[in-house]
């Protein structure tokens, strides 16, 4: 197998924005209120490989279990069986996997809290659980892999953000807290868009396999007005953030406004319109960016947020 391929089943692009946003929320938001922090930055790096490996391996497990249904809704991007041997692949599975779970036992410990490491234990089963059992049920597999998502930015409030001794930085404390919690639920909400669209633009497949994902049960429409109900309520949600927080701070304000709200907007007006399974395909791309544009904005929220503090 080629390089490229093996960088194609585990969706490296994906991860690499992982280990972006958990760099950028460690060194803009953290790093500034040395107190608050857990971990060294080895400590820190070893945090990010863990959960970028984890999640590489969810990516591998889910490709083998849906074989059947790439090959009808995305053959050109299926790797398995092409350019890699099943048996191969469930042992780059099981081996990442294990690598995964060493990894997070083993910074727990470092930490001393080995009971930390339940969470890796808890992210491994639900990655095998969406892959196996939920990921054509009825917008549980949706949610899930979303939520599965938003864990990679609320795990480092678990390791790396200590709550104050004293009570007097409570407060700034808070602060942090806040925008970690508004940054989750952000690539929550947008994920959640994306795997709808997805799920709109493989129906084919899904339908042949007999998953009954919510455009299967409900059809391309009303899952269309679903995922557009979502990016409203998004769009707006967007909106009260910026004009609450940034009204005083021009760059944040235009930022959110020029760069996050009206693409934003823009994927509403086209999701409207799409059809086709390319249409479906483009939207997703939109979305893909979007995200990437949010996960930028964390310096420009670092410079505001952390100067109040």
């Amino acid at each position: 197998m080629q390089l490229k391929h093996f960088f194609q089943l585990i969706r490296w692009k994906n991860l690499v924005l992982i280990a972006l946003m958990q760099f950028l929320i460690k060194f803009y938001f953290f790093a500034p209120i040395e107190s608050y922090n857990s971990l060294s930055y080895s400590s820190f790096c070893l945090l990010v490989f863990t959960t970028i490996i984890i999640t590489a391996s969810g990516y591998i497990i889910n490709d083998l279990i849906d074989l059947k249904v790439d090959l009808i809704n995305n053959p050109k991007r299926v790797i398995i069986q092409k350019h890699l041997s099943i048996s191969n692949a469930k042992k780059v599975y099981f081996t990442f996997t294990f690598v995964g779970l060493i990894c997070g036992v083993g910074l727990s410990l470092i930490i001393k809290k080995p009971f930390y490491s339940l969470s890796f234990i808890t992210i491994i089963l639900l990655l095998f659980i969406y892959s196996k059992f939920l990921k054509g049920k009825l917008l549980i597999g949706n949610l899930l892999v979303s939520l599965l998502l938003s864990s990679s930015i609320l795990i480092l409030l678990i390791f790396d953000f200590t709550p104050p001794e004293n009570y007097l930085k409570w407060s700034s404390y808070h602060i942090i807290h806040k925008l970690i919690i508004f940054y989750a639920f952000c690539t929550f909400l947008l994920n959640l868009i994306r795997e709808i669209i997805k799920d709109i633009e493989d129906v084919n497949g899904d339908y042949s396999q007999n998953l009954n994902t919510y455009p299967v049960l409900y059809g391309r429409e009303r899952s269309k007005k679903l995922a557009l109900i979502i990016s409203i309520f998004t769009v707006f949600f967007f909106l009260f953030i910026t004009f609450n927080q940034f009204t005083m701070n021009y760059v944040a304000l235009l930022y959110f406004l020029i760069l996050i709200c009206l693409p934003l907007l823009y994927f509403c007006v086209k999701l409207y319109d799409s059809k086709t399974k390319l249409e479906y395909s483009y939207l997703s791309k939109i979305l893909k960016i979007i995200i990437l544009i949010g996960v930028l904005s964390i310096p420009l929220m670092s410079n505001y947020f952390i100067n109040v503090i």
